[in-house]
């Protein structure tokens, strides 16, 4: 018995001594180490002279509407106030609102702006504060005011997204220059206004990107949104960025590029009163052309869709033109129906290659259209041939159709090259017969 004793003893013993002892991979708790990541990012945040905030929105893609950028110059105190100005407006741009933000641990560490603050505007349901592109309650432009840390660490970038509507967004830290020069000198709204101006007096930009190739730039200022054309195996290629103001320039979501050149960041100079990027060491300024890059037979039914011919004609039509088209504009109204011409428009559709020729006439009070739809092709000259599809019931009525023979017969007889004509400072579309060299007539480009 006593030998059955000593034997469990020596089991028991033995069984002790394999148990497996867990050591702690951290020496700090999950808890603890949550707090310390909160407090560095505190620390970080209230450390720097200022942060750019640059989001991204993102909700509004389910509905099909893109949206570029949106830039907050942010300054964090330990009290947990923030001073924010942004280029939503040039209002907000301009005066520095103070409100509420903490730090805290929901899914992941996140930073919260908790009281109503100039990034609540654009975020705002009502369509009549955030003035949001869908026209309609409940949306503003799909941005987020709170947002989750996605970085371990905090360093001089830090990337976010927002809890909600995952927008993404990134904190860049600024300097103080640049705090100066958003908070007490106007920089920002000055930008913003800059580039109004900008493109409003050069209308036709590209860059130079090598030296074969011309790259169109165009900015639409109301989304956000920067826009470069560039073609590309006889087709014309558009690429959009979103961006957003600084107070040196725009700063693009992500880096573009452009022929040989790849940049993220548009320079003001404000003695040129121009724009440049900066690609390595070399410097690439925006020019200004007097016409669109691309010659209108290349962007015809893609950038520009239509040629509307008024009542009277303009500048660039000739002579033979003007006699035709005065026949065309006297008959209908004296042969049987009294219709009054409106106007006429050419609308090009590159997708199927069709040509429809509107001419908006009246009858008293009730409008008409009569139509005719030519398929085109186009040589490697850049020559047009149209040739009739189908005609409307106005169209091909037989007291109609002579008065409108003044101008289709050339249009279903001849070839056409299509140009730009600049009369002053308006850009007008221009018909060229090849055959009849003194038969050519401008129109509204739109």
């Amino acid at each position: 018995m006593k030998y059955i004793f000593f034997y469990f003893l020596a089991c028991t013993a033995l069984l002790s001594g394999c148990t497996k002892k867990t050591d702690e991979i951290f020496d700090k708790s999950v808890d603890e180490r949550l707090s310390q990541t909160l407090t560095d990012y505190q620390n970080a945040l209230t450390g720097a002279p200022g942060w750019k905030l640059f989001v991204y929105p993102k909700g509004l893609e389910s509905q099909d509407i893109k949206v570029g950028g949106l830039t907050y110059y942010v300054k964090f105190t330990n009290t947990n106030r923030v001073s924010m100005v942004s280029d939503f407006s040039t209002d907000i741009a301009e005066t520095p609102k103070e409100s509420g933000y903490h730090l805290k641990a929901l899914q992941r560490p996140s930073i919260i702006f908790d009281t109503y603050s100039y990034m609540h505007i654009p975020a705002d349901p009502d369509p009549d504060v955030s003035g949001s592109p869908t026209g309609t309650g409940g949306n503003g432009w799909g941005t987020d005011f709170n947002f989750s840390f996605q970085d371990v660490t905090a360093k001089d970038t830090i990337y976010l997204q927002g809890n909600f509507n995952k927008s993404s967004a990134v904190l860049v830290k600024a300097s103080q220059g640049e705090m100066d020069s958003a908070f007490n000198k106007g920089r920002l709204k000055g930008m913003m206004n800059f580039t109004r101006e900008y493109i409003k007096a050069n209308p036709f930009i590209y860059i130079a990107a090598s030296p074969s190739l011309n790259v169109g730039v165009s900015f639409d200022t109301t989304l956000f949104l920067l826009s470069t054309s560039t073609p590309e195996g006889g087709l014309l290629v558009n690429k959009t960025s979103a961006f957003s103001y600084t107070t040196y320039g725009l700063h693009l979501g992500a880096p573009a590029t452009v022929g040989n050149y790849t940049f993220q960041d548009i320079y003001w100079d404000d003695v040129k009163k121009l724009f440049y990027i900066t690609s390595g060491a070399t410097r690439v300024e925006f020019i200004s052309g007097t016409q669109p890059v691309f010659p209108l037979d290349f962007v015809i039914g893609i950038s520009y869709t239509t040629i509307s011919v008024p009542l009277n004609p303009l500048a660039g039509s000739s002579a033979l033109f003007g006699t035709k088209f005065n026949a065309m504009v006297s008959g209908l109204k004296t042969h049987g129906y009294n219709l009054t011409y409106a106007k006429s428009d050419f609308i090009f559709n590159d997708g199927n290659k069709t040509l429809t020729f509107n001419t908006y006439v009246t009858q008293g009070t009730n409008p008409y259209i009569i139509q005719y739809v030519y398929s085109y092709t186009k040589d490697n000259a850049g020559l047009f041939k149209f040739n009739r599809i189908s005609a409307n019931g106005n169209g091909a009525n037989a007291g109609i159709e002579p008065d409108m023979r003044n101008i289709i017969d050339y249009i279903e007889q001849d070839k056409f090259k299509l140009d730009y004509y600049l009369n002053g400072t308006t850009l007008l579309g221009q018909f060229n017969s090849i055959e009849n060299p003194t038969f050519y007539f401008t129109g509204n480009l739109f």
